[in-house]
């Protein structure tokens, strides 16, 4: 019996990367066999993953959630529900046999993908696997995963059209999250320290930039959004910078705790009680929020490529998640390609 294998990058322990054969189970029916071509990193999460703070995630594992890449061989029930060989795809996490089974929810940097599909989009559908329109780009779609993150806790705090909104933490999520506001409507404010992130959500449609290392984040607020925000999207899971935010939303007004904050957790929830506040704890992403992303990263609505500031071989893995960990190089969405 051949045993089928795959390139992937693997997180081999705390902090240890390298890039080696993994073995993949046979084709079931209703999965597909992917050939990659682009993987996104999600920073934070891959981040937490190799330092070992996400508890439900195993050494050795393989890491990623944002795969695109073109099927090869689909199996007979994922064929008649349009699954279909030479199809391109964006997939969350992919099948594994041996020491990599079970090991982690993600697996989408690898070079060939065993991805088990649904059917239809369904918000109640954990996203698996989603066509990609045609018109729509890999790269276009290498970090889409990120906007259906965002996009899931913005439809469920339900942010109206007109509201302003100020975001925080302008990385990949951030942006993204800036983007879906001005799409629904919203007058966005963003936030960051990082210069170079701020131009980028100027670019992409935030209205208002604000520094906080240069300027009074408190004092533009009162300018921006008298009696304050109606919606506040943190990202940033700094506990210091989100105790900081509570005094600037309205009263009753809407919070989304966008990030995902490490316990146990230091946040004052009585300063936000104070606010007698809507809050939303969004986790994750559907298979709808998924092929919404993609059909507005396809008609040109969303801009993916101005996030993208790297592009890596897979080979050159363990140096990205140096860079990474280290925090030491400006950086916004990376992505793998493993078309060379």
């Amino acid at each position: 019996m051949n045993v089928m294998k795959a390139k992937a990058i693997v997180f081999e322990a705390t902090r240890k990367v390298r890039v080696r054969e993994v073995e993949l189970p046979d084709l079931a029916s209703e999965d597909v066999l992917v050939e990659t071509e682009v993987s996104g990193v999600s920073v934070g999460t891959e981040r937490w993953a190799l330092e070992g703070l996400r508890r439900e995630i195993t050494s050795p594992s393989v890491p990623g959630y944002m795969g695109v890449g073109r099927i090869v061989e689909a199996g007979r029930d994922a064929a008649a529900r349009g699954y279909v060989v030479g199809r391109r795809v964006a997939f969350l996490a992919s099948r594994f046999a041996g020491e990599m089974d079970g090991r982690s929810w993600m697996g989408a940097h690898v070079s060939h993908a065993v991805v088990r599909t649904v059917e239809g989009a369904d918000d109640a559908d954990w996203f698996k696997a989603c066509r990609l329109p045609e018109a729509c780009d890999p790269m276009d779609a290498s970090l889409i995963g990120l906007c259906a993150v965002a996009m899931r806790g913005i439809e469920l705090a339900g942010v109206p059209a007109g509201a302003r909104v100020l975001v925080v933490g302008l990385g990949v999520l951030g942006q993204y999250a800036a983007q879906v506001c001005r799409l629904k409507g919203a007058r966005v404010a963003a936030a960051d320290v990082v210069a170079s992130r701020l131009e980028i959500a100027r670019k992409t449609g935030a209205e208002w930039a604000v520094n906080p290392r240069t300027e009074s984040l408190s004092d533009r607020a009162a300018e921006i959004a008298p009696g304050g925000f109606d919606v506040i999207i943190d990202t940033s899971s700094i506990p210091e910078v989100v105790r900081g935010l509570f005094p600037l939303l309205m009263e009753h007004g809407k919070f989304i705790f966008q990030g995902w904050y490490p316990p146990p957790s230091e946040l004052d929830l009585g300063a936000i009680q104070a606010r007698m506040a809507e809050c939303w704890f969004p986790n994750g992403h559907s298979g709808l929020a998924v092929a919404t992303a993609l059909r507005w990263a396809a008609e040109g609505r969303i801009d993916t490529r101005s996030l993208v500031t790297h592009v890596a071989h897979p080979g050159a893995a363990a140096a990205v998640y140096d860079m990474i960990l280290a925090g030491n190089e400006e950086f916004l969405g990376v992505v793998f390609d493993w078309r060379t």
